[in-house]
């Protein structure tokens, strides 16, 4: 179980549900969006951006996903002693104290010149295994990868190491994330990744540039097809995320939604303060419920202003800023709520909702960022549609 308030269901007053079904369901209609053939990778960085990633790693096991993804060794270590058996790749090239690590936990390994594959493969033959490895090339995203003149030196340093297998060769696409597919269209002609690889015979299995921001846009996917792309890699869009302007263009569902319980429902005197260092006061009396969810609990909590939440079915507005474990929730418009009523910060009650993208609208953060959730709050797991909640 995440968090520290747990234990039976009556004394969790914080707590987010995971929909794995949904999750699932997501996966498939990701799936069929693709050109034939494409293999689908899992991005589960970030704690599987705040969903869990021993859990969700599991359930995309358990949906036949190809592989997952995530940002550095301690998170795939993490999965793998969470019981994950399927390939994982790592982002970040491994620190020199890190060089064993690839080896000792069967992780795929992301190389960025030809001194990273030939140390890796050093520390391979050192602990006696192979090492996948994942070549990923610079096409104009911050700087990551290796330098699109290094690839026929990197992929021989790769091809002279018996330690060593080629599994992938990858980027990263910043003009996805547009409103428009001309940017990642662009990105993907002009790097020529795919075509000077292939022209040396070492093109591998795996080769992938396309992530959550493209997916659903037939004109980039199919571009990605076309120049050879075997495989993409879903992060936001597994969890319903939106991370593109717009509607998005695949039926996916939100897989978490964020409650709390009124802990007490008490009134604000007019000029009463609201807030730390009384930011915001009371300007009449004014009936509000507190809620044991603060800035620690959603770090997005810190910088928005005029939230919003559901109790009783009814929209109640966040009075003044949340403080570190708590907020106040304007009840003027929300009449008989008692402690103990339960409170949508995210998700759907009654006939409202509230979903990331609207936070991340008014916060001015990206949509992913707002479910990753401080350490008090509990993940409850239902894996099936009409299946229980469990907890981790």
């Amino acid at each position: 179980m995440t968090g520290t308030r747990t234990g039976r269901r009556g004394s969790t007053t914080a707590w987010a549900d995971i929909d794995l079904h949904a999750l699932g369901r997501n996966l498939e209609r990701l799936r069929r969006s693709l050109p034939p053939g494409q293999a689908v990778f899992g991005v589960v960085k970030a704690d599987a951006y705040g969903h869990g990633a021993g859990p969700v790693g599991r359930a995309l096991q358990r949906f036949e996903i190809d592989g997952l993804v995530v940002a550095d060794m301690g998170e795939g270590i993490t999965l793998r002693r969470a019981g994950v058996t399927a390939p994982i790749l790592v982002i970040d090239p491994p620190l020199p104290s890190q060089l064993r690590l690839p080896a000792l936990h069967r992780l795929g390994a992301t190389v960025t010149s030809a001194a990273e594959a030939r140390a890796l493969a050093t520390a391979a033959n050192r602990a006696g295994r192979m090492v996948d490895v994942h070549v990923r090339v610079n096409t104009g995203f911050a700087g990551f990868g290796g330098p699109r003149a290094d690839l026929t030196d990197l992929l021989a340093a790769v091809a002279a190491a018996p330690a060593l297998r080629l599994e992938g060769l990858y980027t990263h696409l910043s003009g996805a994330y547009g409103p428009y597919e001309d940017g990642g269209l662009a990105e993907l002609e002009r790097s020529g990744a795919v075509e000077a690889v292939r022209a040396t015979g070492l093109l591998p299995p795996l080769v992938h540039a396309l992530s959550s921001a493209a997916l659903g846009r037939p004109l980039l996917t199919g571009a990605a097809a076309r120049i050879g792309c075997t495989a993409v890699r879903c992060g936001a869009a597994l969890f319903g995320i939106r991370m593109v302007d717009g509607e998005l263009p695949l039926p996916l569902a939100p897989v978490m939604s964020v409650k709390a319980r009124v802990t007490r429902v008490t009134a604000l005197e007019p000029g009463d303060a609201a807030d730390y260092a009384a930011a915001s006061a009371a300007p009449r009396r004014t009936p509000v419920a507190v809620l044991p969810f603060g800035f620690s609990d959603g770090h997005h909590l810190h910088r928005l202003a005029g939230g919003i939440l559901l109790i009783r079915g009814r929209p109640a507005p966040v009075l003044g800023r949340p403080f570190m474990s708590s907020l106040l929730a304007d009840l003027t418009d929300v009449p008989g709520v008692q402690p103990g009523d339960e409170a949508v910060l995210i998700g759907r009650q009654g006939d409202h909702r509230i979903t990331v993208e609207d936070i991340a609208a008014r916060s001015g953060l990206r949509p992913s960022a707002i479910p990753l959730l401080g350490p008090r709050v509990v993940r409850r797991y239902r894996s099936s549609a009409a299946g229980e909640d469990q907890t981790e």
